[in-house]
């Protein structure tokens, strides 16, 4: 299996010492659940989805393997935000690359993420819904994280302790813990 995980610093995991993020930990439970796996972090810093529209492609596709299974993992909102994109260019985006992504493989979309400003995370919460509805649409998996990491002590002390927009280690953690408790992504990953 062949897992790419696209995104902004959010998914390359800026804050974490160890560079694992949420993704490595979910490529790491998958090893060690027998999953024969090669994975790819594509995340970008302020990498907005309009920017991630034009690369995707480009970069899974030299990436992907005949005959082995394709899981494409998008997680993407919070640096649109943040850079002041508007919701509508967001949406265009997201539904070009999830449209495009079906084609080459399975595809999840992980949603977006709190911040440790109020203002910001509403607007945020906000679009985490429009991407939810939109996947709904398209027939595409979302997991949604907003409200469980904002429920979560341990994630907002660790979005405190890091910059406010990442959090740390322990962020990511329960962030790839609560994933990887979705049904959503159970299925797709194919945990029982």
């Amino acid at each position: 299996m062949v897992i790419c995980y696209f995104g902004d610093s959010l998914t390359l995991g800026c804050g974490d010492p160890s560079g694992l993020g949420w993704p490595g930990r979910i490529s790491g439970k998958l090893a060690t659940h027998g999953a024969a796996l090669t994975s790819y972090n594509l995340g970008v810093r302020q990498n907005t989805t309009v920017k991630l529209c034009d690369r995707w492609q480009h970069e899974a596709e030299p990436r992907l393997l005949q005959g082995q299974e394709t899981k494409l993992v998008f997680n993407f909102g919070v640096a649109d935000v943040m850079n002041a994109v508007p919701a509508d260019d967001t949406l265009a985006s997201a539904e070009t690359i999830l449209t495009q992504a079906k084609t080459l493989g399975e595809v999840l979309l992980i949603g977006p993420t709190p911040v440790g400003n109020e203002a910001k995370t509403g607007t945020i919460a906000d679009l985490s819904a429009r991407l939810e509805e939109l996947c709904e649409t398209l027939d595409v998996p979302f997991v949604p994280v907003m409200e469980p990491m904002l429920e979560s002590d341990l994630y907002k002390q660790a979005l405190a302790d890091g910059d406010s927009v990442h959090p740390t280690v322990m962020g990511y953690a329960a962030l790839a813990e609560h994933i990887l408790q979705s049904q959503p992504a159970r299925k797709f990953f194919g945990l029982k």
